[in-house]
């Protein structure tokens, strides 16, 4: 009896080994130590080989894995581990039952029981291998970004340098064979019948060993790279020479020099087309776009250095012309003596360039007393070295230094002159380019400056902008664009002279300048039209501050002719990323908002600058059929109203409601974005009317069962430019006694300029007094209202819900969330927040602590029958904290706080990688999301930036700061695009993946 219980026992723990033997997700073989047999697999190695367990155990090793059988040396190495420390991990190829392999990672170990035994658990590698050439591919990437780059600096080094044809054009190929990697460089010309000549080349240049490459469109040697883009003129790349048919007459050449990738592009030389550029690559589709700009430029640089060649060649002959007309002491002569650079004759023209009167003054002093540093002494010496060595040797403007301290500059060419007496001397001719250098620089100030104020003109602001825009959109904040017009100048001009007007915009220039930020730009277009650029605006506080010392500038008196005189200007302002567009478009819609400023009647201090909007200068007409069948609808009861509740924060209940107009029209409710524009004056004060109406008594009701709830309605422009629109509310809210002011918002959008006329202004200030709330709805949509937004008579700001619903996939938009939000709590009045549509949106404006939220995360528009029931029972969650939303804004503040800390020391103290929230979100949904490793990897850099801004900010320059901030600012974005294109992926994935039952299978 016992021996059975023994026995069974024995069985269970054999099938309980069985059991977790193939329920392992990893590959488990027993092995024989001699012969590599399988004496036993689990269920997982045979899936992953599709072969039966049967035939795996007529198998061995040598069977599924191809490289180990194939490689003697791998086999003792791992025989000697597994005899050294009795188990050897290692990576193989395995083959499956279909013919087709992959990678696997093999853990094997000794073991002993009856007799020796090999146990191998085999992983599939397949994806981590994947990754690892990914990583590798972006890495050589980089490099060969790196590697181009060097040589284009490398190549305009040369080309500063060089003065040799044949040696510039011979060491640029040697450069890009040597830094690129090129397998080979080379420049070619072609002949008079059109076939390419050999005019330098470096690598494997017996590839050209008589070849033939023609420009003929006609011919197959001239269907390849070089030949078309000596006819097109412009580069051309060959990604793969062997899939290209073009490339035929070259393949078998080209395999045979490891040869896969080409680029040719076309060198101009005095503006002419004149020879050809062409380098291979031994890998295929390495010419991106990155590596593109780079070879671009390279060839425009060689360009750059043939004309600079053919300059200096010029420059030799006028040199040599020059020597021939020494007698006529046109030029300054000198003669120095070696080893100790002492003049020793110099004649009447030297001296008077120099400011001596006698040649006692030089001759005999050494020749460094004439140059202003120790740099250009150098450079002197090196070519007077060369003269000595050479027979002659130039140096184009020299700085000398004259006897009274004024500095000129000279061309020099030397020549030795071969004594008889054993010393070494050189003869120098000195040229007088003191006008010419003067020139050349007045010629590139002027090119970008106005001659009148010094101001940037219009070519240099277009340059600006482009880099303006470019810093606006890496570091994330707002860029302003002015447009600013003085007004009435014309009559300076004409009562005090154009030269009193000239003094009075270099003074305008002046003050503009002294009171914008040194970030900031201030340029001159013509007459009395300035730009300004007022960049790394983070909110409108900051312009606020800006348009206020501008504004202050201007209305100070300006003394004309001993008299002062006051002048006005009006600003138009547009601003980026709200105003999308180019530096063109900017510039045209900020001219448009001038115009409009300059038009505005009865403007006060506040109405000299105007914000570029759409709406500027545009009336919708609407539609006179839609206008007739509402107002019958209103009549006939079609319209109605529905109820979206809002919920307070700070309670988790609903506080109060929005009312929103529905029209039943044709068998559909019909929302006011599809009809409003289209109304007319007289139907929307019909239409508000209404909802005031209705709204007010059902609000009544609601008040009188016990719920103690506000009220708000959404007020039109054309109500509010109705005289009467005040007295109409007041009128209404007289009808219900138990209904407080204070239970009535009024939401109002700024369409045009109807918030700065005094009939709509005297409405909210009236209504505002005697109690009614008033609200700005759809803050943020257009921005159009937040740069006057402090001066208005208001109670609430509600931030536009297409902010808050594309968050998930604009994760980037947080921070203009939070900069409204934090705009709103700034001015000390309510915030709420349209467009809660999710869980996440809930737990991530519970961290921002606004006020109310609003959205079909809570309710959507209800029946006013439905409200009191949800409003008892209704509590607001905590949200779902579990998204990348809260973590990314808790993350975002941490990046805040170091930027800031890079300007005031002691705001901010490190915070380790591993307490930001975002860390933890990433660890715990690692599995979901793609390329995980890489974003861990751009979060980890963004914290390391951030904690040596926290160091460098101690002891380091303002230059390095600034650099730090601007890497902060690229891999921050690059994390927060990548977050959010992750998530992306993830919630798709999600999507697709059906339910599972009950039981745990789809379905």
């Amino acid at each position: 009896m016992r021996d059975i219980t023994e026995r069974r026992q024995a069985e269970t723990k054999l099938k309980l080994f069985r059991a977790l033997l193939d329920k392992s997700n990893d590959a488990i073989e027993i092995l024989d130590p001699v012969t590599l047999r399988f004496l036993d697999i689990n269920e997982t190695e045979c899936r992953v080989l599709g072969y039966t367990r049967k035939e795996l155990l007529s198998m061995s090793v040598y069977d599924i894995d191809t490289a180990y059988s194939a490689a003697p040396h791998l086999q003792q190495k791992l025989l000697a581990q597994l005899r050294e420390s009795g188990r050897a991990i290692f990576e193989t190829i395995h083959r499956r039952k279909d013919g087709s392999t992959f990678p696997v990672e093999v853990n094997v170990a000794s073991v002993e029981f009856d007799r020796p035994y090999l146990l191998a658990i085999t992983r599939d590698i397949t994806e981590r291998k994947s990754l690892e050439a990914a990583q590798q591919d972006s890495a050589r990437r980089l490099q060969r970004i790196t590697d181009f780059s060097l040589l284009l600096s490398c190549a305009n080094e040369a080309i500063a340098h060089m003065e040799n044809e044949a040696d510039l054009l011979r060491s640029l190929c040697e450069l890009a064979v040597h830094h690129a990697h090129l397998r080979l460089a080379w420049i070619g010309q072609p002949d008079r019948d059109g076939w390419f000549q050999t005019l330098a080349a470096a690598g494997a240049v017996d590839y050209l060993a008589g070849i033939r490459i023609s420009t003929s469109a006609e011919l197959p040697e001239g269907q390849g790279p070089a030949g078309r883009s000596w006819r097109d003129q412009k580069p051309v790349y060959i990604f793969s020479i062997s899939q290209n048919p073009n490339m035929t007459p070259w393949a078998q050449r080209a395999e045979a020099f490891g040869i896969k990738a080409s680029a040719s592009l076309s060198i101009f030389r005095g503006g002419k087309r004149w020879a050809v550029l062409t380098v291979y690559h031994g890998e295929k589709n390495v010419f991106d776009a990155d590596l593109q700009k780079i070879l671009t430029d390279l060839a425009r640089d060689v360009g750059y250095g043939l004309d600079r060649l053919d300059i200096l060649r010029r420059e030799r002959e006028a040199n040599a012309f020059n020597e021939a007309l020494l007698n006529t002491q046109s030029s300054g002569i000198g003669v120095v003596r070696f080893p100790e650079r002492i003049l020793e004759r110099v004649n009447a023209r030297m001296l008077k360039m120099l400011g001596a009167s006698s040649p006692a003054d030089l001759v005999g002093h050494s020749v460094r007393g004439l140059y202003p540093d120790e740099e250009t002494d150098a450079r002197v010496g090196a070519v007077e070295q060369k003269g000595l060595s050479e027979g002659h040797g130039t140096l184009r403007d020299v700085p000398y230094r004259r006897l009274d301290g004024e500095i000129i500059y000279m061309d020099l060419s030397v020549q030795r002159l071969d004594g008889t007496d054993g010393v070494k001397r050189i003869l120098g001719t000195y040229v007088d380019v003191t006008e010419r250098h003067q020139l050349v620089d007045e010629l590139a100030r002027q090119s970008l400056s106005d001659t009148l104020t010094g101001l940037p003109n219009r070519r240099a602001l277009d340059a600006e902008m482009d880099k303006a825009l470019a810093r606006s959109d890496r570091q994330e904040r707002l860029l302003a664009v002015g447009f600013l017009d003085l007004d009435d100048f014309k009559p300076v001009n004409d009562a005090y002279g154009h030269a009193a007007g000239d003094d009075l915009l270099k003074e305008m220039a002046r003050r503009l300048q002294d009171v914008v930020r040194r970030t900031d730009t201030v340029a001159r277009l013509g007459g009395d039209e300035f730009v300004l650029l007022l960049e790394n605006l983070r909110g409108v506080d900051e312009l606020d501050q800006v348009l206020a010392r501008l504004q202050a500038a201007i209305a100070q008196p300006f003394l004309i002719k001993g008299e002062a005189i006051r002048i006005q200007a009006s600003l138009g302002l547009s601003i980026h990323p709200f105003d999308e567009g180019d530096a063109d478009l900017l510039l045209r819609h900020a001219d448009q908002a001038m115009y409009a400023a300059k038009t505005r009647p009865k403007r006060g201090e506040d109405g000299w600058a105007q914000l570029y909007h759409p709406d500027l200068g545009t009336i919708s007409m609407g539609d006179e059929v839609l206008r007739q069948d509402f107002l019958r609808a209103l009549a006939a009861g079609a319209v109605t109203l529905r109820y979206q509740p809002l919920v307070a924060l700070a309670t988790g209940r609903v506080a109060g409601l929005e009312a929103l107009t529905r029209w039943r029209r044709e068998d559909r409710e019909v929302s006011p974005d599809q009809f409003l524009s289209a109304l007319g004056v007289r139907e929307c004060q019909a239409l508000g009317r209404f909802v005031l109406q209705t709204g007010v008594r059902q609000l009544a009701q609601w008040r009188e069962s016990g719920l103690d709830l506000f009220l708000s309605i959404n007020v039109t422009p054309e109500e509010l430019d109705h005289s009467g629109f005040a007295d109409m509310v007041f009128g209404i809210l007289a009808t219900q006694p138990g209904i407080p002011p204070e239970a009535l918002v009024l939401e109002v959008l700024e369409i045009g300029e109807i918030l700065e006329q005094d009939v709509a202004l005297g409405h909210l200030q009236r209504l505002r007094g005697a109690g009614v709330k008033i609200a700005l709805d759809d803050v943020g949509s257009a921005y159009a209202s937040l740069l006057r937004l402090k001066n208005l008579p208001i109670d609430e700001i509600k931030i536009d819900q297409g902010f808050i619903r594309e968050l998930p996939n604009k994760p980037q938009d947080l921070v203009f969330v939070e900069s409204l939000v934090s705009l709103g709590l700034g001015m000390d009045v309510i915030v709420t927040v349209e467009g809660v549509e999710s869980e996440a949106h809930i737990a991530l404006l519970r961290e921002m602590e606004v006020h109310y939220l609003q959205g079909y995360a809570i309710a959507k528009p209800l029946e006013a029958e439905a409200v009191a029931g949800f409003v008892r029972t209704y509590i607001l969650g905590s949200g779902d904290a579990d998204t990348p939303l809260l973590a990314l804004y808790r993350h975002l503040g941490w990046v805040h706080a170091a930027e800031e800390a890079a300007l005031n020391p002691g705001l901010c103290e490190d915070a380790e990688l591993a307490a930001c929230p975002i860390t933890t979100w990433l660890h715990a949904h690692a599995p979901e999301l793609a390329g995980v490793e890489v974003l861990l990897a751009e979060h980890e850099a963004v914290h390391a930036l951030g904690r040596e801004i926290l160091q460098v900010r101690q002891s380091g320059t303002r230059e390095d700061l600034h650099r730090l901030l601007g890497q902060l600012h690229v891999h921050s974005h690059l994390f927060q695009e990548g977050l959010g294109q992750a998530v992306r992926t993830m919630r798709n994935a999600a999507a697709k993946t059906p339910p599972l039952s009950a039981k745990g299978t789809p379905q």
